[in-house]
């Protein structure tokens, strides 16, 4: 492999890189990757035939988010001369030939020097959700993604750590399975569910920042699983609960938020929420048994003693997603035309959060696009009492459940009645969720310019529809006031300075409101 003469192209000085799993050579404008002759208990390359299927299979999977990178499966041959690759002779070993790229730019590189932004993650869950959305679900009949396979897959990765111990934390490593194992034993019925409504699909199952290059301006996942189809057909959210997962590890929650931010928006899966603790701890053990794997075939010496640390943070980084506290529910409060969205989306990143805007899944709920004109008169259509009262519901019910999930969340509409306000109140109380109130505001010139201006947005706010806020609007009771941040629409919008003052407000993750913040 490191021989220039095996390539059928110009490959001056190639590098060779070793995996547990493959060899991978560097050869100038591109890259081979051979299928190590290995087993273990979630892959089996053991025979020719099983990787040269496993290369195929490689090439199909990846080339649904990476089609330029992926050129197809090249045969090292056996000639007089030697091996090469794309000669005539008796072939010898497959291979999956990949157009080569900058490693500088793969994602946790990005993230490591601070040159990737929170909308190329949010790109990059938007873009997650539309795969998603045209791969294949699994079949009835199949066991895979079932809520058994979820937990045998998950202990697999727990008996490889037991075994690496001592040189692991036992007695976390113990603590994470006993907690995964009550966890798992309540989400059953959930999970089942999931699979049912056909969230089980064939995703990448690798979805980490080691997986991610930006390629022509856009992040683009690549090296999806092909050797185990347990392991790439599984819950959406358990994909998408990696790359978050490994942002957060990082210490990059604003990179974490701005993906998974878009991903639920594009998809509506707020119901991923229930399991979202589970994913993510999960995980974060797969990355652990990975490192410890690693290290076990370093044996000893400094290479081997970095693994060992990498495992340790993993197994770290999935005790800390099992013991999230509870999140905090912020909702806005405000006309339209109050800067309630412009707001909410800055604070995305800050606070950092998840959130839900009652114009998207209004229409969702009506099977109508965001951008869809329902042409609705006020209180009639998609404005009913009936449909709005269902809005609401949607809001808050994924709210409680993504807070519960450990997420901060932002319920992003008018909320101009007072029963929906306390409703959320209560429902935060409930889920002992921090609770506060975003009080967006505006000049009324202000508020009737801005909605007078608006194009192609989900909102179908007209200055007709603004009239009738402000005359039939219920002001913030007292109680509420001293739950309340204030933000003027027509002053500088300072987001962390905000994001503070609703920290404040509500109080910390898991604890109860503190008083309200000066200002507010």
């Amino acid at each position: 492999m490191l021989d220039p003469a095996t390539y059928p192209h110009a490959a001056p000085a190639p590098v060779l890189i070793e995996t547990h799993v493959s060899w991978i050579a560097l050869a100038g404008d591109y890259a081979y990757k051979l299928k190590r002759p290995v087993r273990f208990p979630f892959l089996d390359y053991s025979s020719v035939e099983l990787r040269r299927a496993a290369c195929d299979t490689e090439v199909r999977l990846n080339r649904r988010w990476a089609p330029a990178l992926y050129l197809g499966v090249a045969e090292l041959a056996a000639t007089p001369l030697g091996p090469r690759f794309d000669a005539a002779g008796t072939p010898l070993e497959p291979a999956v030939r990949m157009r080569r790229f900058d490693r500088s730019q793969e994602l946790d590189a990005l993230v490591g020097r601070e040159d990737v932004a929170a909308d190329e993650l949010a790109a990059l869950g938007h873009a997650l959700a539309g795969w998603q959305g045209e791969a294949q679900a699994v079949d009835a009949s199949s066991p895979w993604g079932t809520a058994a396979d979820v937990y045998a897959a998950i202990e697999e990765n727990l008996e490889t750590l037991r075994g690496a111990a001592p040189a692991l934390t036992a007695a976390t490593v113990a603590a994470v399975g006993a907690w995964i194992a009550r966890e798992h034993a309540a989400l059953t019925p959930e999970l089942g569910a999931r699979r049912a409504a056909g969230r089980v699909r064939e995703c990448h199952g690798d979805l980490h920042t080691r997986n991610v290059v930006r390629l022509g301006g856009r992040l683009t996942p690549f090296d999806g699983i092909e050797f185990a189809a347990r392991l790439r057909f599984i819950d959406v959210a358990s994909d998408a609960a990696f790359l978050a997962m490994d942002l957060d590890r990082l210490g990059r929650p604003d990179l974490a938020a701005a993906f998974v931010d878009a991903w639920l928006a594009a998809s509506g899966d707020y119901a991923a929420a229930r399991v979202w603790r589970l994913f993510l701890c999960y995980r974060a053990l797969v990355r652990a048994k990975i490192d410890a794997l690693r290290a076990l075939q370093l044996g000893t010496g400094p290479a081997a003693d970095g693994a060992w640390a990498e495992s340790r943070r993993f197994l770290a980084t999935a005790e800390r997603a099992a013991m999230r506290p509870v999140g905090r529910i912020v909702i806005t409060h405000g006309p339209s035309g109050a800067g309630k969205s412009h707001v909410a989306a800055a604070l995305v990143t800050t606070l950092p959060a998840v959130r839900l805007r009652a114009d998207v899944e209004r229409k969702r709920l009506a099977g109508l696009a965001p951008g869809a004109a329902s042409n609705s008169a006020i209180d009639q259509g998609l404005y009913a009492p009936a449909m709005t009262e269902r809005t609401y519901a949607r809001l808050i019910d994924a709210g409680v459940a993504l807070a519960r999930a450990g997420l901060d969340v932002i319920l992003d509409a008018t909320f101009l009645d007072a029963a929906e306000r306390a409703r959320a109140a209560a429902a935060a109380a409930a889920a002992g969720a921090p609770f506060a109130i975003l009080d967006c505001r505006a000049p009324e010139a202000l508020l009737r310019e801005r909605v007078a201006a608006r194009r192609g947005d989900a909102s179908e706010a007209t200055p007709t529809v603004l009239a009738h806020q402000l005359a039939t609007l219920a002001p913030l009771t007292a109680g509420e006031a001293r739950r309340a941040v204030a933000v003027d629409a027509a002053a500088t919008l300072d987001p962390v300075a905000l994001a503070a003052l609703l920290r404040a407000a509500a109080g910390p993750p898991g604890g109860s409101p503190r008083a309200a913040a000066p200002g507010s």
